[in-house]
């Protein structure tokens, strides 16, 4: 076949992550003896308690289509989570579940991007940011961040960086692949620019919970028009179950929901 395929294609790299852990699980099944560092995941199993619900969610024959923004009670446990958690009144209708937060990225750049609009983010920062923005025909905006910013964007490297045809930032906190945290303030700030430039911030909060000398703030906390996006993998040892979640406001709910019910059809149940 002489056809090329389509030209995104060309700006879409390869997941190196993704590479090196299959290159490991072969050389694994071949007896090699594998220390697993590649990817962020646990070394230990879903813990039981988890194993043993989803096991009786299986007998009692719950393998059925979903609603496309996920089982009701999931989302009403979110909740509960941020309430216990956080101290935070989460609506459940704003509570999108996700087929990992790599869904809940697609879904965010679907409803943000227009073809050609950016979005700021780090470098270094999660590379496949970039590569679901491209696939939209938007584009990642690189900001180069050192130690001298704790490798975060803030509002002042934001303001400098924004283009006329960025729509909004993303960030996250505690950062992948550094682990550095925004104070509140930070995120209060950075907010506020978006605000101000008529953009969007998302906030990538897939790493609260593992953190050790401050509890990281979340951006719920500030405002209900910024973007969560959270996932089950990290926190609580679920990588392979593939389910995450996306806070988002009020209004963008019924557009997310279409999107997902023609991505996705419904989530894992």
């Amino acid at each position: 076949m002489t056809r090329p395929y389509a030209r995104r294609l060309q700006d879409i790299e390869p997941f190196r992550v993704v590479e090196v852990l299959t290159r490991a699980k072969q050389l694994a099944a071949a007896g090699r003896d594998i220390v697993r560092l590649e990817a962020g995941e646990p070394d230990f199993s879903t813990a039981e308690p988890i194993v043993r619900a989803a096991q009786a969610a299986l007998a009692r024959g719950e393998t059925h289509y979903s609603q496309a923004a996920g089982i009701p009670e999931l989302r009403e446990a979110i909740a509960n989570y941020y309430k216990t958690d956080y101290n935070l009144a989460i609506a459940p209708e704003r509570i999108m579940i996700t087929p990992g937060a790599s869904g809940a990225l697609l879904l965010i750049s679907g409803l943000l991007l227009n073809p050609g609009d950016g979005i700021l983010m780090t470098d270094p920062g999660y590379p496949c940011n970039r590569n679901f923005f491209r696939l939209v025909e938007g584009e990642g905006q690189l900001v180069p961040v050192g130690p001298q910013d704790r490798y975060q964007l803030t509002a002042e490297k934001a303001a400098a960086a924004w283009r006329e045809n960025t729509v909004g930032a993303i960030v996250a906190s505690p950062a992948n692949p550094t682990g550095e945290i925004l104070t509140e303030q930070e995120l209060r700030d950075l907010y506020s620019l978006c605000e101000r430039k008529d953009g969007y911030l998302i906030v990538d909060e897939i790493y609260h919970g593992l953190d050790y000398d401050e509890k990281a703030a979340s951006i719920l906390s500030i405002t209900d028009q910024a973007f969560v996006i959270n996932s089950f993998s990290k926190y609580f040892g679920m990588t392979g179950w593939r389910l995450g979640w996306l806070v988002a406001p009020p209004d963008a709910v019924p557009h997310l929901e279409k999107l997902a019910q023609n991505l996705f059809i419904s989530m894992s149940t």
